[in-house]
Formats: C-alpha cells, sequence, structure tokens
C-alpha cells in the first residue's frame, strides 16, 4: 500500500464525521427559521439581520486570517500548537478591541439612525470579542484534526439554538434582542470544547517543512488569507449591510429567508472543505482535490433540486404566507448555490498548497462583481435582484477558483466540474455512511 492510499482513510473519516454532523444544522434550520419567522416577522427578521452583520465582518477584520493559518501550520508542525495560539490569540484580541471601537464610531451610519438598532449592535460587536479566541482554537484543533470535538462544538450550537429559541417563543419572550443574544452567546459557550488544544502537542508527528520560525510563518499566510476571508465575509454580508438602503427591510427578510433555506445544500460544502483543507495542507494530493469537488456538486446539486421541488407546498406554512414571495428568489439562489460548489472546493486547493494570496485575489474579484450587480439589480427587483446577483459573482467566483487552482496542483479545470458514473457510486456511499453516523451521534 503506498503512503497516499494510507493517509485517504484519515480524510474518509473526517470527511464523514464533518458531514454527519454537517446535517444538524440545517435540521436545526428548519426548525428555528420558522420559530424566527413567526415570532419577529419579516421586518424583525431583517432588523436581527442587520443587528448580527457588523459583528460577522468584525469576526473576519480582527482575525487577520490566524485560523487559517493555525490549520495549515499545525496540521504539518503539530509541536507548535502552544506558542502559535497564545500568539495568535494575544493578536485578535487586541485587534478585536479595536474594531469593536471603530464600530462604536460608526454606529450611525449601520443603524441608520435607529438607537434601539445600535444598541443591538454594540451588544453583538462586544460580544463577539471572546468568539474571536474560540476561532483561534477552532482553527488549532482543525489543523490538529481534532474532529470529534469540532463536531462537539457543533452539536452544541444546533441543540442549543433549538432549545432557546423554542423556549423562547413558547413562553412570549423570543424578541430581537434577546434573539441576538442566542446567537453571540451560544458559540462562546460551546467553544469551552477546545480546552483540549491546551494539552501536551506530539513532538514526533511533525512534516519536514521549511519554515524554522513560528510567529513569522504564521502571521504571514494569515494576512495573505485575511484579506480573502475579510472579502468573503464582506460578499456574504453585504446584503444585511446595504439592502435596507437600497430597498426595504421587507425585502431583506425574504432575502434572509431565502438564503436561510439557500444554504443548506452548502452546509455538508463547507464541512467536507474544512477536512479538506486540513488533511490536504499535510499530504498534499491532486486528485483528493478534484475528486472531492465533484462529488460535493453532485451532492448540492441533488439536495438543491430537491429543495426546489417540494418548496412551493412547505414555504407559506413554515414560514408564514407574507414569506411566499421568497419562493423565486429562494430557486434562483439554489442554483446559485450549485455553481459555487466546484470554486469552494477547487479554492482549497490553493490554500493547502500553500497559495492563499491567489485565492485571496480571487475573492476580491468576486466582490467586484457582487457589489456591481448589486448595486444595479436590488434598487429594482429587491429580493430578485439581490439573488441574480448571487449567480453573477458565483459564476466568476468558480471560473477564476477552478483555473488558478487547476494550474497550481497541475490538473485541468474540467476534473473539478466534469462528473462520471463512478462519483454518483462514491457520493451515495459517502451519503449513506455519514447518514448512519449522523444517527449514532445523535442516539448518544
Amino acid at each position: 500500500m503506498t503512503a497516499v492510499s494510507q493517509r485517504e482513510p484519515s480524510f474518509r473519516r473526517a470527511a464523514v464525521l464533518m458531514t454527519a454532523t454537517s446535517f444538524l444544522v440545517p435540521a436545526a434550520g428548519l426548525v428555528t427559521a420558522p420559530i424566527l419567522a413567526h415570532g419577529l416577522g419579516a421586518e424583525g427578521r431583517g432588523i436581527l439581520a442587520a443587528a448580527l452583520a457588523p459583528s460577522a465582518l468584525m469576526l473576519n477584520l480582527a482575525t487577520i486570517g490566524l485560523p487559517q493559518s493555525l490549520t495549515f501550520h499545525l496540521a504539518r508542525r503539530p509541536s507548535i500548537t502552544r506558542p502559535t495560539v497564545a500568539w495568535a490569540a494575544a493578536a485578535t484580541v487586541l485587534l478585536g478591541i479595536v474594531v469593536t471601537v471603530a464600530t462604536g464610531a460608526l454606529l450611525p451610519f449601520l443603524s441608520g439612525g435607529d438607537s434601539e438598532l445600535a444598541r443591538l449592535i454594540m451588544i453583538a460587536s462586544v460580544s463577539t470579542i471572546p468568539a474571536l479566541v474560540i476561532g483561534v482554537l477552532r482553527g488549532a484543533a482543525t489543523g490538529r484534526q481534532m474532529w470529534r470535538y469540532i463536531a462537539l462544538e457543533r452539536l452544541i450550537i444546533t441543540a442549543g439554538r433549538v432549545i432557546a429559541f423554542g423556549a423562547l417563543f413558547a413562553t412570549g419572550t423570543l424578541t430581537v434582542f434577546t434573539a441576538v443574544v442566542v446567537n453571540v452567546g451560544l458559540p462562546v459557550l460551546a467553544g469551552v470544547v477546545y480546552i483540549v488544544v491546551a494539552a501536551p502537542p506530539p513532538t514526533d508527528m511533525d512534516k519536514d517543512v521549511e519554515e524554522t520560525g513560528t510567529v513569522g510563518p504564521l502571521f504571514g499566510y494569515g494576512v495573505r488569507a485575511w484579506w480573502g476571508s475579510v472579502a468573503s465575509m464582506t460578499l456574504s454580508r453585504l446584503a444585511p449591510l446595504l439592502m435596507v438602503p437600497l430597498s426595504t427591510a421587507h425585502d431583506l427578510g425574504l432575502y434572509s429567508v431565502a438564503s436561510t433555506i439557500s444554504d443548506l445544500p452548502l452546509v455538508v460544502v463547507v464541512a467536507i472543505q474544512g477536512a479538506l483543507f486540513s488533511v490536504g495542507s499535510r499530504d498534499r494530493v491532486a486528485s483528493r482535490i478534484t475528486d472531492t469537488a465533484r462529488l460535493t456538486t453532485l451532492l448540492a446539486i441533488v439536495g438543491s433540486a430537491a429543495f426546489a421541488v417540494t418548496l412551493p407546498w412547505w414555504i407559506a406554512p413554515m414560514f408564514g404566507d407574507e414569506f411566499t414571495d421568497a419562493l423565486g428568489p429562494t430557486i434562483v439562489l439554489l442554483l446559485a448555490a450549485c455553481i459555487l460548489v466546484p470554486g469552494l472546493m477547487s479554492s482549497t486547493g490553493l490554500s493547502s498548497w500553500g497559495r492563499p494570496a491567489l485565492k485571496s485575489l480571487g475573492l476580491v474579484v468576486t466582490l467586484v462583481a457582487n457589489l456591481t450587480a448589486f448595486v444595479l439589480l436590488v434598487p429594482h427587483f429587491g429580493a430578485w435582484g439581490a439573488a441574480w446577483t448571487s449567480v453573477i459573482s458565483n459564476t466568476v467566483q468558480t471560473i477564476y477558483m477552478t483555473n488558478v487552482s487547476g494550474r497550481v496542483i497541475g490538473v485541468s479545470p474540467w476534473r473539478f466540474v466534469l462528473i462520471g458514473r463512478s462519483d454518483v457510486a462514491r457520493a451515495w456511499d459517502l451519503a449513506a455512511t455519514s447518514a448512519r453516523r449522523g444517527v449514532a451521534i445523535v442516539r448518544r
């Protein structure tokens, strides 16, 4: 057996566990999204999205790419866990304080002059400082391939959201304020599981690498990955930040529901992407990247098609009659999600091969395309315009990532997207195994 084939099961186990636990996220979303829709209404959902958007962007601004850098370096050199985690945590806390102060200065613009929204934005922003430390620990755990603890964190967050929002709705205390508290508090609570990162790391598992220091390589990779992360987060938060000024809070509420549904197929994709990055950073195998890209694209197509076909029968009963108008934008966003998958997976090749700057450049190009289309379409078409903006920008991202990554790892761009019969068989096997693992986790 070759060295590659010996390591292949490691990725398979990681992918299965991450896929299995990622099913918990959409399951919780299907429960909590209707609760929020009925409890807050379309306008309340829009205000909640606007309140959380700045803090989510802050999480990326203040990390300067250090979680990704920890994943990359600790996958290759686990012995340096303690000093790198300490440096990364200190840096993110310091930057988190700076960004929180900046958020306070921008409150009049971010809140549109609404004092209650300004208060909610500030609460969310301050509460994300401990979440920054959790992000650092999560990056380290991913690099060390501590998949069980990552799965446990997800389980705590998803179960906590269902219990908390259900209890608030049942007692009549579900408001935008309490929803903000749940959203920012649960990740911090669940992050306690990463205390395991503080344990003494192994000293005999390092790969032969050129880097000899810790701080320089850590921050160097992080900065190159960081501006791409900022662009990516800005992409995901453009609608909450700009839709109200360009359109209405009602349109933002419709778009929030549409994006909640259309993001469900991507949850599994992103989970597998994280495992692929960690394992790929330690053992660079080009065929693993291309095979995984095709498999996850196939899974996304099947899942999105199932949602699109059945959507007319359950969107109104689940979310309320006022969200019926979200049907069309949701279907368009499901199409956009399928287009994005090969781009997400191929970009992992750039990160694993130590070329995060190329990935970041692609995300910036995508952001420019998205912002241009958003400003042109949303004022005239509202939620529909935002949905078609995603189709345009996701197409740009996938074309860029598959071509550039193909050159870096030495494969044809078509190997990321051309699905064959063997891919169908492997996807079925992965889905069945993940489903069994997910049931086992829930029973435990």
